[in-house]
């Protein structure tokens, strides 16, 4: 009996162990809505911070980036994990800031002028989509505000951009430059991850902040192809009632191999 009990114990803990681990990964990297093959950006806000007074937007970009990754090869964040679980090379997946200097502007930095090229639909790091495509991105509104960060974690914060609702610098671009570089007023202009913000260009100019403050920054992937076939993940509810069977077959396996005693 005592070894019927603890099998069958042990397969109760199991899947609760399990599914909430299974529960916490909520980040979500490969689109439902999406086919194997199709094509698709992800985006996301940083859970860190830092002023805007660069002038070099490839100091925008290695923030991101390291914001995405931890700053190392290894699986530091919560994004790192869910993209290596659906079979993604960290190593090839490069991040942008979704941001503009004065000499480069956020479309063209992140590779989203819609005067050249259509671009791809674009989510959430929670699955939600954004836009449908470049020019979706940059015409006054997206569709779901970009507030999950690399860490699972949600945000509601100001955020660095530069950047007017068209992807194009303001006079209020990274690192303070209105009026010329050498006379910087150093106000840059910023938007709201908020999701009640998300309408008529607030998430990507709101106002402006004086640049010695500490905000985060959006990130942009580049262009990603869903896995073949799909990575898929049991719903929690389905996980539980699996590995919960399997504990009772185990704990009937070892009744019958027991020689019918309960004792």
């Amino acid at each position: 009996m005592k070894i019927k009990q603890l099998c069958f114990v042990s397969g109760v803990a199991l899947a609760t162990l399990v599914t909430a681990s299974a529960a916490q990964a909520a980040l979500v990297v490969v689109p439902a809505d999406l086919a194997p093959g199709a094509q698709y950006r992800l985006v996301f806000v940083t859970a860190g911070t830092r002023n805007a007074t660069s002038t070099n937007i490839d100091d925008y970009n290695t923030f991101v980036t390291n914001e995405a990754t931890g700053g190392t090869p290894a699986i530091d964040t919560a994004l790192d994990t869910a993209l290596n679980g659906a079979g993604f090379d960290l190593s090839t997946i490069t991040w942008k800031a979704i941001g503009s200097t004065a000499s480069v502007d956020a479309r063209d930095n992140t590779g989203t002028n819609p005067t050249l090229s259509t671009g791809v639909p674009i989510y959430l790091i929670d699955g939600n989509r954004v836009a449908n495509n470049n020019a979706d991105l940059w015409d006054g509104s997206i569709q779901t505000a970009i507030n999950r960060t690399p860490l699972d974690t949600v945000s509601t914060s100001l955020v660095w951009t530069g950047t007017t609702f068209f992807g194009l610098a303001t006079s209020y671009a990274l690192g303070g430059c209105f009026g010329g570089c050498d006379f910087g007023n150093g106000f840059v202009a910023r938007g709201s991850s908020n999701v009640s913000f998300r309408i008529g260009g607030s998430w990507i100019f709101g106002f402006v902040d004086f640049y010695l403050d500490h905000l985060p920054l959006y990130g942009i992937s580049p262009v990603l192809t869903v896995p073949t076939p799909a990575v898929t993940v049991p719903e929690p509810s389905s996980l539980l009632g699996f590995i919960t069977l399997g504990g009772l077959m185990l704990g009937g396996a070892v009744r019958l191999t027991g020689g019918g005693s309960d004792t």
